[in-house]
């Protein structure tokens, strides 16, 4: 029993990079709700109440306190904002996330023509706001039927447009292998045509050679006939031509 319990007990001890592992988890979650209520509080809440004159003016009064480097960046995207929506009616943070050893968070506004926009604030691991950006933002969750319906006919239309001009394409590739045998098939052509030439001549003398051989045979029976008649020997006399006697000697 005991060495069972030591065993158990031993099992359920944590190993040291596990319990940093959790530490640093919850320093994270902890450093996440803080950029949080930071960016609710002292970014989208002033944005949405004093816009970008009255934080131009809190800044001059020290009563708002930002780092050089953010203050550039977020004051000129809200600027470029006001100029572009009007004054913004509604701050909303949206998310916080970090990554690697950086934290953001966006928070979504909305201007006097009801067009969005998505301010980004990126913070150190310390979390100190250092650059903020400006982005285009879409809710689709306040998109009527025929909206959404529109955007997925026209992403339909545009998915096959693009199918069908792909395979126009290959058609067309396929189409000019045609052309590109025509270019190579004339060489072998004529390859073909000179190495074919000399077996018709050789065809075409191949019975003259046979037709010759037949006929020194027949002279060479003949003239031995003739020497055995005669008594003459062969090379006593010539043979010039052979023709068919119409008398028949033999008899």
């Amino acid at each position: 029993m005991v060495l069972a319990s030591v065993f158990v007990l031993s099992g359920c001890e944590k190993t040291a990079s596990q319990v940093e592992t959790e530490t640093m988890n919850q320093i994270w979650d902890q450093n996440l709700e803080t950029i949080k209520e930071y960016t609710e509080n002292n970014i989208a809440k002033a944005i949405a109440e004093y816009g970008y004159d009255g934080i131009l003016e809190l800044k001059r009064e020290y009563r708002i306190i930002y780092g050089r480097l953010f203050d550039n960046s977020l004051l000129k995207r809200l600027e470029d904002f006001e100029n572009a929506h009007g004054v913004v009616v509604r701050a909303e943070v949206d998310e916080v996330m970090r990554s690697g050893e950086e934290y953001t968070s966006r928070t979504i506004l909305t201007g006097e023509n009801g067009e969005q926009e998505a301010l980004t604030v990126t913070f150190t691991k310390d979390g100190l706001p250092y650059n903020a950006t400006m982005q285009a933002y879409s809710d689709d969750t306040k998109l009527t039927m025929g909206q959404k319906m529109a955007t997925a006919g026209s992403n339909t239309i545009t998915g096959l447009l693009v199918v069908f001009a792909v395979l126009i394409l290959l058609s067309l590739i396929i189409y000019c292998f045609k052309f590109i045998g025509l270019v190579t098939a004339p060489p072998k052509k004529a390859e073909t045509e000179s190495e074919a030439a000399p077996s018709k001549a050789n065809v075409s003398a191949a019975p003259a050679a046979s037709a010759a051989t037949d006929d020194g045979a027949l002279v060479a029976v003949i003239a031995a006939a003739v020497s055995a008649a005669s008594g003459m020997p062969t090379d006593g006399f010539v043979v010039r031509s052979i023709k068919r006697s119409q008398k028949n000697r033999w008899k």
